[in-house]
């Protein structure tokens, strides 16, 4: 069916020759247009261009790969209307190798082309973060190290006055924060010099020309028309009939006032204004017909604007302009001092990189800018190698462009064809959904274009998507209503008016049930009254549990879901495959929270405990795991086992199981000793016999372990201590020991990363895992959660990005805002420079610096800015339901406080919104603006005249307060009716203890067992695999030793904090049976031919490059080499050999275990590896890449697999099975049954 494409949309898949951007709004179908107007360029009548001659850009490997295939489909569907476009065949052919990358990769790709541009060695390897992180420790300790030794008074001075308490984690810190913002430009070592030169100021002259001091004047200017707006908005109200009209001439004298000092840009002039500002006394004079409401809401409004006036002059004017200046030139050796060092770092930490032959994603920026980019003074022009590119692209297309940086902005101007006039960048993105302040993106250079391109047709030409087909219309209203009024251009650093707002572009059916679909926003009151009767406090539930916020509003949550689930009552959602109405469920549900750092666990928790299956991915925790915790301490006494910490950890663990008392008596005996040698005494001549012999066996292992750390690579040195001690087993054995199980599988991923890197060695594995744990690097437990399994997700707000969620609750929303950036001792900013204290440590004085202040305020504003596009994010997840929830105390001053704000303009205003503490206080003052807040307003005798305001009267919101009796009352009855029961129960039990037929019932009842209780386990159909499974000792399944040492350790598991995924277990056995599925036999005649057809499986995406990476050739020729292989390879070049073939066959109940005495018939399936003719009859072949003792153990493994294939393929074929054969891959030799 044909798309509907809107005219806006349209206008995007077709304009051509111009640089466009697109501003495509939450929702609004962005990728599907960027994809057409790709295939409409590729299948143009006229002028059709080949895919590869376009550089599209995304923001993740995930979007890029996302992007191709969507391509992909879209040639693929042409092709079938048009079979025999040879141009769309080559396409289809291009797009496998089609520029559709990150920035990081198109650098690389760019760098691996072009590396003799730069002297660099071309086999370098991308570092993995976890190694680049210790680099840049060692290299930074280093330098501090040298600068030590160097006795430098500037560099003790520095120190001195910047660092904390006895490390030099605060320096590291300041220098690498630095080294990041100024790799985020494109020449670093200028960017630093300017830092120094912003202190560079001799007289006053020269202070009003920095760009700080610029921006902080028109912070100022912008602060104080604020203050104007609102004085004409009291003015208003005391005109009113019933206005406070003798306040009239005070409020115009002071509105003058402020006039007058927004008219002045010196700052010795703005100073003296401020020195001699006052606020006049507001007349006492009294008149009955004045509203005393009105009187109190000019009194109060007028304080505010007083408190802003004066926060600006304590802010900036705080000091003689002679005493900013000195100081100002006091900070400029220190702040040199931090440049100084930080360009040190980038030159010793290159130089190290270099020797090693690594480079990380800055390095991949910036090589890639010195082969496109050629420096001319303060400006730059394409190089020749820029110039290759750009004759190659017809068009730049970048994908989230409100994600990009000054580096990628300058990459991509490069390689386009602006600089020869002709405009060819197309640009897709919403600077609303900026939220990677953190990452360094620059949303002003998405806004310096949205303010600057042209709605209408131009070579520099915006085009607005606006339409939202993601999310009902109560959604969409209901986000509108509150950005309407809090984001605004002065903080947001956008407009939000009717050109950003969301517009309705899907359609829903009507509602089952009226107003189900509104917004919602509940408010857990956290001062509202928290005594119960005392029949309940007599539960324990509160007389020992103190609730936290955080507990309370997942309580709250909680009840709130376990509503919409309800059945009969709950909500109703479109079906995603059905497309009709069906009741939600867990899996439709997402509470999005802003931070998951303590917030997670406790909503997991209180989730779990209230029946409600929950799933967060852990971001933290999993060096604190006690699994992980004993392996990295056995790891450790494996290399120096003289470390009593360690060694007791695992003497008192399972691998050992030595107890306490026993720890007591071997460090009784021999205190003189370390725990090891103790130990090890113990073993020889200790008392007791069961001890002894712990010891000795514990000792005899690590002499093993330690003597293969000396040649085992260490992720198979980890394996055979999991195996040989059996703690794999154990903690598999223990509660949630799938979850153990796979944080161990995990440490063996890390281990294999290790290998690949610059480390070798156990000791260097040891130190390399403590450091990471020393600098804060974790990773969360193991994922093992399905995102199809039916539980309630908890998501980031910054993971939920680019996805969709029928019900969402944006949860946690009274949380503080973080401003911790803007308090610290040295503060960045990649525009402003740095701001520093003045500090004389000698004195012991501390002092901020007037750029400090300036800089202060724009990182609080930005901060600011970011946290309206977080939640302008997380509003926009929701396609049906939409929850806001959040705790908050005094509730009820602040929202006598918020009404002041029931004006009649549409924003709430620049105090109230940048004076804000968290989301709540930004909501909760909009929405009582809404008229479905009338009524709760009214409990607070407060009178809204809801006809004033200008608002939409769309938007429908349920406003919620609960209460804590609201939240605690139910369960707390509920545990009470159970220990009641409970009493009774015990007590009725006890009254009739001599009763022996009622002790002979409850004994019947308790110890009663299903007579048909084996059958239950009979299926109606199973797999092979299944009944072989059934029929074997599981212990036997998961152990195995392999006969054949690997010459080189094949990757298993994804890269380390990496995207590429490489295989292990039975992902790599699926990877064999595929390629020998796949494999043309009729032309191989050598290695080279497979490695050929490997790669156009990859190719073809019928392989993926992991697996490809993770298959052995050599195992595969030495296949195609035996006896067996030539054979089949024979059969299938006279078309007897069949591959990969399904069967279901009927087999009674009883024959496939003896146990079950039943002639119910059961269903067998099973997909067969292999079978050819030969002379009329079969030959069965079977692959298997188990790694085993013996061929034995193969054999009693796969007899009765073996016995089904024979069975079916004689039943389906009617000829008989003539040989079976298992061909073991591993081991490379033919098994015959």
């Amino acid at each position: 069916m044909e798309v509907a494409w809107t005219s806006e949309q349209r206008k995007v898949i077709d304009l051509r020759e111009r640089n466009i951007l697109v501003s495509a709004a939450a929702g609004s179908g962005k990728t599907a247009v960027l994809v057409e107007r790709i295939i409409t360029m590729i299948t143009d009548e006229e002028t059709p261009i080949d895919i590869d001659q376009l550089l599209i850009v995304t923001f993740t490997n995930a979007a890029a790969s996302q992007m191709r295939e969507r391509i992909s489909e879209a040639i693929e569907e042409k092709l079938s209307k048009e079979p025999e476009n040879v141009h769309l065949q080559k396409q289809a052919i291009l797009v496998h190798n089609a520029y559709i990358t990150t920035i990081h990769s198109f650098c690389l790709r760019v760098i691996r082309n072009h590396f003799n541009r730069i002297d660099l060695d071309p086999s370098f390897r991308i570092g993995d973060e976890g190694e680049l992180k210790l680099l840049r420790a060692d290299v930074l300790e280093r330098i501090l190290e040298k600068h030590y030794e160097g006795k430098e008074e500037e560099f003790f001075r520095f120190v001195e006055s910047y660092s904390t308490g006895k490390t030099d984690k605060d320096l590291e810190q300041m220098i690498l924060q630095l080294y990041q913002f100024a790799m985020s430009y494109p020449w670093p070592k200028d960017w630093l010099k300017q830092c120094v030169t912003g202190y560079d100021v001799k007289d006053i002259d020269e202070l009003q020309k920095a760009p700080w001091y610029i921006n902080m004047v028109n912070t100022i200017i912008f602060t104080l028309q604020e203050m104007v707006e609102q004085m004409e908005q009291l003015l208003d109200i005391c005109m009113r009939v019933d206005g406070p009209y003798m306040y009239e001439a005070t409020l115009r004298e002071e509105k003058a006032m402020l006039e007058r000092m927004i008219a002045v840009q010196d700052y010795v002039a703005l100073s003296e204004c401020f020195e001699h500002l006052s606020f006049g006394r507001l007349s006492s004079k009294k008149d009955e017909n004045v509203s005393v409401e009105l009187r109190e809401i000019v009194k109060k409004q007028r304080d505010g604007i007083k408190k802003t006036v004066s926060a600006i002059s304590e802010r900036y004017f705080y000091a003689p302009y002679l005493q900013i200046l000195e100081d100002m030139q006091k900070c400029r050796e220190s702040v040199e001092v931090l440049t100084t060092l930080t360009a040190e770092f980038i030159e010793e930490y290159q130089k190290v990189k270099q020797e090693k032959n690594l480079v990380d994603y800055n390095d991949l920026e910036h090589y890639a800018l010195q082969i496109l980019v050629e420096k001319e003074g303060n400006d730059w022009k394409p190089s020749e190698a820029a110039k290759e590119f750009q004759d190659i692209f017809v068009e730049i297309m970048i994908d989230e462009y409100q994600d990009s940086n000054l580096v990628q902005e300058m990459l991509l101007q490069s390689v386009s064809r602006v600089s020869q006039q002709k405009y060819n960048i197309f640009m897709v993105g919403d600077v609303k959904q900026s939220i990677y302040k953190f990452r360094l993106a620059r949303p002003e250079l998405f806004m310096e274009k949205y303010n600057s391109y042209s709605l209408e047709d131009s070579l520099l030409q915006r085009i607005d998507l606006d339409r939202n087909f993601r999310s009902r219309g109560e959604v969409l209203s209901g986000t509108n209503f509150i950005f309407n009024q809090i984001m605004m251009s002065s903080i947001g650093g956008i407009e939000y008016n009717k050109e950003c707002a969301l517009y309705l572009g899907g359609s829903y059916e009507e509602p089952i049930k009226e107003r189900d679909y509104e917004a919602e926003v509940m408010v857990i009151d956290l001062d509202s009254s928290n005594t119960l009767d005392e029949e309940n406090k007599k539960s324990s539930l509160l007389e020992n549990k103190d609730y936290s916020a955080r507990e309370l509003e997942a309580k709250a949550i909680a009840m709130r879901i376990k509503e919409l689930i309800n059945e009969e009552n709950g909500l109703k959602v479109i079906d995603k495959k059905t497309k009709e109405y069906r009741s939600v469920q867990y899996r439709d549900i997402v509470i999005l929270l802003r931070t998951m750092a303590g917030w997670a666990e406790t909503f997991t928790s209180i989730l779990m405990a209230e029946g409600i299956a929950t799933h967060t991915g852990s971001q933290t925790g999993y060096f604190s795991t006690i699994e992980v915790m004993t392996l990295l301490n056995l790891l450790r006494i494996i290399d120096n086992p003289l470390q009593d910490i360690a060694f007791a950890a695992v003497l008192s663990s399972p691998i050992v199981s030595v107890t306490g008392e026993e720890l007591a008596l071997i460090k009784g005996s021999y205190q003189k000793q370390s725990l090891f040698e103790g130990c090890r005494q113990y073993a020889i001549e200790g008392s007791m016999p069961k001890l002894r012999d712990k010891l000795k066996s514990f000792f005899e292992q690590i002499k093993r372990f330690r003597k293969l750390a000396v040649y085992t690579p260490i992720h198979e040195l980890i394996w055979i201590i999991l195996d040989e001690t059996n703690y794999a087993r154990f903690v598999a054995a223990m509660p949630a020991g799938e979850q153990r199980k796979a944080n161990l599988d995990m440490l063996i991923e890390k281990a294999i990363v290790f290998e690949s890197t610059s480390y070798k060695g156990l000791f260097n594995f040891v130190r390399y895992i403590e450091n990471l744990q020393k600098y804060d690097v974790d990773f969360g437990e193991a994922e093992i959660a399905n995102e199809t399994d039916d539980t309630v997700r908890i998501l980031s707000i910054h993971k939920s990005k680019g996805l969709e969620f029928p019900v969402v609750f944006v949860s946690g929303m009274g949380k503080t805002f973080n401003n911790q950036d803007a308090r610290a001792k040295l503060i960045m900013h990649p525009d402003l420079g740095i701001g520093a204290d003045y500090v004389d440590y000698e004195l012991r004085i501390k002092a901020p610096t007037l750029i400090k202040k300036a800089i202060q305020k724009q990182i609080q504003m930005e901060n600011l800015a970011e946290e309206l596009r977080v939640l302008y994010v997380a509003l926009t997840r929701a396609k049906e339901k939409l929850i806001l929830t959040g705790a908050i105390s005094k509730l009820e001053s602040k929202i006598i406080n918020w009404s002041q704000n029931l004006n009649t303009k549409e924003k709430l205003g620049y105090r109230a919104i940048s004076e804000a503490g968290s989301y709540l206080e930004w909501v909760l003052p909009a929405l009582i603006r809404h008229p479905d807040s009338k009524e709760f307003l009214e409990v607070f005798e407060i009178g809204v005249d809801y006809a004033d305001l200008p608002f939409s009267r769309e938007a429908k919101y349920f406003l919620r307060f609960i209460g804590f009796d609201d939240l605690v009352k139910e369960e707390v009855v509920k545990q009470v009716l159970e220990e009641d029961a409970k009493e009774e129960l015990k007590q009725g039990f006890c009254s009739k203890q001599d009763d022996e037929e009622l002790l002979k019932s409850f004994e019947e009842r308790l110890n009663f067992s299903y007579p048909y209780q084996e059958l239950q386990n009979i299926h109606t159909k199973m797999t092979v695999s299944e009944i072989k499974k059934m029929g074997q000792n599981q212990e036997e399944e998961n152990q195995g030793v392999a006969l054949i040492q690997e010459e080189v350790p094949v990757p298993l598991l994804p890269r380390f904090l990496a995207g590429e995924e490489e295989l292990r277990g039975s992902e790599l056995g699926v990877a064999y049976h595929k390629v020998l599925q796949l494999l043309d036999l009729k032309h191989i005649s050598k290695k080279e031919d497979i490695e050929l057809q490997l790669e156009k499986m990859v190719e073809e995406q019928k392989l993926s490059k992991e697996a490809k990476e993770s298959i052995r050739l050599v195992l595969i020729e030495k296949f195609l080499q035996s006896g067996i292989g030539k054979r089949m390879i024979h059969a299938h070049k006279e078309g007897r050999l069949y591959r990969e073939r399904p069967f279901v066959i009927g087999v009674k109940a009883k024959q496939i275990k003896e146990s079950f005495d039943s002639e119910e018939m059961v269903l067998v399936q099973g997909i067969m590896d292999a079978f050819f003719e030969e002379e009329g009859e079969i030959i069965l072949v079977d692959y298997k890449t188990d790694y085993v003792k013996s061929e034995k153990e193969l054999r009693n493994r796969y007899r009765m697999q073996m016995d089904y294939y024979t069975q079916a393929l004689e039943m389906i074929t009617g000829k008989k099975v003539k040989e079976r054969i298992l061909y073991a891959i591993t081991l490379g030799k033919e098994i015959v049954f």
